[in-house]
C-alpha cells in the first residue's frame, strides 16, 4: 500500500501550506503521539465497557487523522465513534485492533511524508 491510498495528498498538501512546512514536522509527531495514547485509551475503555470514553477518544482520532488526510483511518474511528455513541461495544474489539494495526501505516506514511518536507 502506497502513501498516496493512506493519506490524501490534497487535504496534507493543504494543511501543510496553511501550517507551514516548518511547523508541519511538530503536527505530524505530535499526533502519532496523541493517536498512539488514545488508541490504547480505546482498548481500555473496550475492556472496561465504557462507552462515554470509547466514543470519545475515537471522535479525537478521527477528527485528528481527517485534518491531516488519514481519511480511511479516520472512517474507521468514526464507525468506532458510532458505536460508543450507541452503546454497543460487543463488536468492537476486532474493529480497535484493525485500527491498531492500520495506524502503524499511517505513522510510517506520516513520518516519511514528514521526512520528504
Amino acid at each position: 500500500m502506497g502513501i498516496d491510498t493512506i493519506i490524501d495528498g490534497a487535504t496534507f498538501d493543504d494543511l501543510k501550506d496553511t501550517m507551514g512546512a516548518d511547523f508541519i514536522e511538530e503536527i505530524i509527531d505530535t499526533y502519532n503521539e496523541e493517536t498512539a495514547a488514545l488508541v490504547e485509551q480505546l482498548r481500555q475503555a473496550l475492556t472496561a465497557q465504557d462507552p462515554t470514553t470509547f466514543g470519545r477518544c475515537a471522535h479525537s482520532i478521527k477528527s485528528s487523522s481527517a485534518s491531516l488526510g488519514a481519511l480511511a483511518f479516520a472512517e474507521q474511528a468514526r464507525e468506532l465513534e458510532l458505536m460508543g455513541k450507541a452503546g454497543d461495544l460487543s463488536d468492537a474489539g476486532p474493529r480497535v485492533e484493525r485500527l491498531a494495526a492500520d495506524f502503524a501505516l499511517v505513522r510510517r506514511s506520516l513520518e516519511e511524508l514528514r521526512d520528504e518536507s
